[in-house]
Formats: structure tokens, sequence, C-alpha cells
């Protein structure tokens, strides 16, 4: 008889002694990211840096490279308005150099959004001839030391007459300082000079104040042609209007749904021109407000 065949023996299975008691006699598999593999890559990438920002300093005469428009003071003044979700500030200066750019003398604004504080503009930094925008300061400074009809008198119908009588009461050196006092460094009464920027933060100490007496005697004044024109009926506008030779400026609250401030100021123009672009100006940069609300 043929016999059964013997299967063949299978060696047993090596299983993993998985006991607490015997981890140290497990050899575990090596790790791919020791300490030292990390470190090693950690300053390979330091180095990098280190040499790419070596070569854009030597490349620019080691100074440090300049980014259009970024400075500590925008971080604070919010150079792009946003109404809404919309970037306003960009459409409005655009639009703005478009309509100035082929006219005669420099045009400036400033528009502050009084709700955030955030402000941008062009030229708006500018030392220019502030015409009767200088009587902002002295309305603020003589408030409560004469009658009030010296105060509407400046501010209704912008009386050049009580605006030297007031200095020469005073003084130049002390409404001058006064006026420094302010942080109106480019706002010079002997000059008759000052900046977009500066009328800007005038209006918003009046606002912030809630200085309803001189803005009452800014409102409803003999000259609604110029910002007051290019406003809807109905919006409230505290404004301050001036003129030389060459130069028409206004400045002011407008009170509507998102309160702000315009200033627009102008030198060496053609008046006519200026007479009839400030309205336009007025209504390009409310509407694009209104539209994003």
């Amino acid at each position: 008889m043929f016999g059964r065949k013997k299967e063949p023996v299978k060696e047993d299975l090596k299983v993993k002694d998985l006991r607490p008691e015997n981890k140290r006699k497990r050899k575990e598999p090596s790790k791919p990211w020791g300490k030292k593999e990390r470190l090693i890559i950690l300053s390979a990438l330091l180095i990098t840096v280190l040499v790419s920002v070596f070569f854009s300093f030597s490349s620019g005469n080691f100074e440090p490279p300049k980014f259009s428009n970024f400075s500590l003071d925008n971080i604070f003044k919010g150079e792009t308005i946003i109404v809404g979700k919309i970037p306003v500030s960009p459409k409005i200066i655009s639009e703005f150099n478009n309509m100035t750019r082929n006219l005669k003398g420099t045009y400036a604004f400033e528009v502050i959004d009084l709700s955030t504080g955030s402000k941008f503009g062009v030229n708006n930094d500018q030392v220019m001839q502030a015409a009767s925008l200088i009587k902002l300061p002295l309305m603020l400074y003589v408030q409560g030391k004469v009658d009030d009809s010296k105060l509407e008198a400046m501010g209704k119908r912008s009386d050049n007459n009580v605006f030297k009588e007031l200095v020469a009461k005073f003084g130049k050196t002390t409404v001058q300082d006064y006026i420094d006092s302010l942080g109106m460094k480019n706002t010079l009464i002997a000059e008759n000079s000052t900046t977009p920027d500066e009328i800007g933060n005038l209006f918003i100490k009046l606002y912030q104040d809630k200085n309803e007496k001189i803005l009452s005697y800014l409102t409803n004044t003999i000259f609604e042609n110029w910002i007051k024109k290019g406003i809807p009926e109905g919006v409230r506008v505290a404004h301050k209007y001036g003129r030389e030779v060459g130069v028409v400026n206004d400045a002011g609250i407008i009170y509507s749904k998102n309160p702000f401030i315009l200033v627009i100021m102008t030198q060496g123009v053609n008046e006519l021109e200026a007479d009839r672009l400030i309205p336009e100006l007025t209504k390009m940069i409310y509407s694009k407000y209104e539209e994003n609300l």
C-alpha cells in the first residue's frame, strides 16, 4: 500500500512582540525626518532667505524696497475707503484725474469718511493758496471771544472786513500760535496758505466737537454754486468757500447717509473752468459713495 504523503512542515510565523515590558528589545523602523535632518532643512531655508534679502538690498544700493503709497501713516489713514464691499477711492481718484488732466493749473481734493476716519485724495498734502478757507481757524479761535455776528459774517458771507478786524484785534502771532496748536503746520495766516488735508482735519474737529454754532454759519451761505450744487437737494452741506485770482476753493461736510468731508482746492486755474468743474467733481464723488452703500 502506498502511504499518505507527508505535508511539508511550515515554519512558525514570527509575531512581533508588542508587550510593553519588551519594548526596549524591539527594533523600531528608522524615521525619515530625524532631528538632524530637520535642522539641516531649516538651516538651508534660512540661508536662502538671507541670501535673497542681501541681493535685494544690494540691487537697490542697500536701501529697503519702496512700496508705492505705503507708509505707517497710510495704514492709519486708510487710503482706500470701502463703502459696502467695493473700494471707492481708486474709482474716484481715476475719474478725478481724468476730469482735470487737460485743464490749466492744479486741482486737489481730499475725502474723509466720518464713520471710519479713512481718507484719500489727490495733491491733498500740497501747500496751496487758502483764500477764504483761512477764515476757518480764526472762527474757531474767536468763538466765545467776540459777538456771534462776527462768526456769522465770516461764515455766511465770508466777510473780509470782519476777518481783517479780528486779526488786527488779536494779532497775527496769537492767531498763528492757535493755528499751530491745532497741528496745522502748513497753514500760515501771513502767507494765506494751507493744504487740503489740514482743512479736512479742521472739519473733523468741528464734526467731532459737535460745534453746531459754527457749522450752522457754514450752512445755507451765499456761496452755494460749487460743492453744494453737486449735491442732491435736501442733503445738508456745511462748507466754506474761497476765491482769489486763479484760485477757487470749497470744503465742507456732506451730511449724506454716509457722512463725509470733501475738500476741493485749486491753484493757477482758469476760474471759469473751475466754476464749472467743481460741481461736476462733487457730483461724481457723491454718486460713487451712494451707489456703494
